[in-house]
């Protein structure tokens, strides 16, 4: 372990960052993040403080997400999925650094490193950071507030970390909401209740923060107000936080207390050994340890979170992504015990086994079930998991022969590799069951640039996104019965839950051309009868 304390630990961790980056240039994918990516173009061209959807005021969350991404938008020369998913790709990037720098300076340099790879190679991390959805870039302002919390409670603090704390919590306001803040106030106060004091709370200053939090908020609700009055001060507020909280309105996520008892070891795949180990009590014995306090703080911030998380009725995988870059620098840590604890000579042991048998499934398990679902041969993915073979059977030949150095690089490069084909090639062959656009795409041509274009069927936020995104322009909702009143030349048709056909349209008009993206969605694009 000297050699990654002392060469290359920086290689590495750069190495990891440009990781994130694998894989954001598909089409967009149902259902998040066409509805997300048009947001952020209408910011573009109508800039604002109320996001809209459509035209149509969306007051589900506060700007600055979808300033961020209007921002790279203009940056990148116009809309693109690219430019859109490259946000969470930073934001997730500059959150592993974060997490390399926290556990390099608190823990060591080793565990700062492998917390950092840990969460690049966690499958909730994985897939978020390349989506565009907020919660990565929410990630990262919690993380900041964290580790500035961290050093503030230990009264290592200066006035500028106490500035960084509480600026990270009002940009993780102005990103999503309340629940920034709340999450991680509900971390702090469980580090309290764990200590069963209230002295290194006096360290935050926690009556400014109070009125910093309540300023911020108050600003917020009067930008809104000025942009689109109380209603929409009302939406935002009570709607989107005090109702969604206790019973969410009409987002088709309540979900029973104990979902997320599920979702964590998903999202935590495929480091669930360490995870097993961390709850272990006898992990937690050694109170004179010197990392012990640290160990509880970051424990009672994923613990403070979760139950916050669990209390709400909204619940999904995507909302446990704050709670990561502490629960991986505790599964580091462990990690990084047990590896000093392992005697000279051959790795022994089922759990060792077991952690390498899960990797391998990681990384080869996805893109074998895509192919076998698609019916497809992948060259590229033939050539990677055979890669990814050889990399396993080296990581079982250097385990018994002893040798630590080779062990590790050959594991560590089995997980990357998982990356590496889930993103080169299993996102590739998902695209034909989550890409809206390339249908959308070839009907373009078809329908008048000085018309409107009209939708109707089962209509969703992701049709309200998707439709605009890649005509550059907005659409017309209509029922069945207006489409025989109005009777446009063309008009698209969605169907939802398993349906395998379109919704009744009867003549004139004349089915031009369909498809099916998955088991839950269909697109039917319909002309009259004389114009296809």
């Amino acid at each position: 372990m000297k050699s990654i304390d002392n060469q290359g630990s920086w290689l590495a961790i750069g190495f990891l960052c440009l990781i994130s980056f694998l894989g954001i240039s598909h089409d967009l994918w149902t259902p998040d993040e066409p509805r997300e990516a048009e947001i952020s173009r209408e910011m573009m061209v109508s800039p604002g403080v109320v996001p809209t959807l459509n035209n149509q005021d969306f007051i589900e969350k506060p700007p600055l997400y979808y300033w961020t991404v209007a921002a790279v938008y203009k940056l990148f020369g116009g809309p693109s999925p690219t430019a859109a998913r490259s946000v969470s790709a930073a934001a997730g990037a500059l959150t592993l650094l974060l997490v390399f720098l926290w556990g390099s300076r608190d823990f060591s340099r080793p565990v700062g490193l492998i917390a950092a790879a840990g969460l690049v190679t966690s499958t909730q991390f994985m897939m978020t950071s390349r989506w565009i959805v907020s919660d990565s870039l929410l990630m990262l302002f919690t993380t900041i507030a964290f580790w500035s919390g961290s050093i503030l409670i230990r009264g290592h603090g200066r006035t500028s970390t106490l500035i960084y704390f509480y600026a990270a919590l009002t940009l993780a306001m102005w990103t999503k909401g309340l629940i920034g803040p709340v999450l991680v106030a509900a971390g702090l106060l469980a580090y309290l209740a764990a200590r069963r004091e209230l002295k290194p709370l006096w360290s935050l200053r926690p009556f400014v923060g109070i009125g910093i939090m309540v300023l911020a908020v108050v600003c917020l609700m009067l930008l809104i107000y000025a942009d689109a009055g109380f209603d929409a001060v009302r939406e935002w507020f009570w709607v989107n936080h005090v109702q969604r909280f206790v019973d969410p309105v009409g987002t088709g996520h309540k979900r029973p207390f104990y979902e997320y008892f599920i979702y964590l070891p998903t999202a935590l795949f495929p480091w669930w050994i360490p995870f097993i180990y961390l709850c272990r009590p006898s992990s937690w014995r050694d109170r004179s340890a010197p990392e012990y306090d640290l160990k509880r703080y970051l424990a009672a911030l994923c613990v403070g979170m979760f139950l916050i998380l669990s209390a709400s009725s909204t619940k999904r995988g995507i909302y446990l992504m704050p709670m990561l870059p502490p629960m991986f620098l505790l599964l580091a840590s462990q990690a990084m015990a047990w590896w000093q604890r392992q005697p000279q000579g051959p790795l022994r042991g089922a759990a060792w086994w077991l952690q390498l048998a899960l990797v391998v499934l990681f990384a080869a398990g996805p893109t074998i079930l895509a192919m076998a679902y698609l019916g497809v041969i992948d060259t590229a993915g033939i050539l990677l998991l055979a890669i990814i073979g050889l990399l396993a059977v080296a990581t079982v030949v250097y385990s018994r022969r002893g040798d630590k150095p080779g062990t590790l690089a050959a594991f560590a490069g089995c997980a990357i590799g998982g990356i590496v084909v889930l993103t080169l090639v299993g996102f590739r062959l998902a695209g034909s069951v989550k890409d809206m656009s390339p249908f959308l795409t070839q009907v373009k041509p078809r329908l008048s640039s000085d018309l409107p274009i009209y939708v109707t069927g089962d209509i969703d936020e992701t049709l309200r996104g998707i439709v605009p995104f890649v005509m550059q322009r907005g659409i017309v909702e209509i029922s069945p019965d207006e489409l025989y009143q109005l009777r446009p030349d063309c008009v698209i048709v969605q169907a939802k839950y398993g349906k395998k056909s379109a919704p009744a349209i009867e003549a004139p008009y004349q089915l031009q051309q369909e498809r099916a993206f998955g088991p839950g969605r269909y697109l039917g694009f319909w002309c009259l009868a004389g114009n296809s």
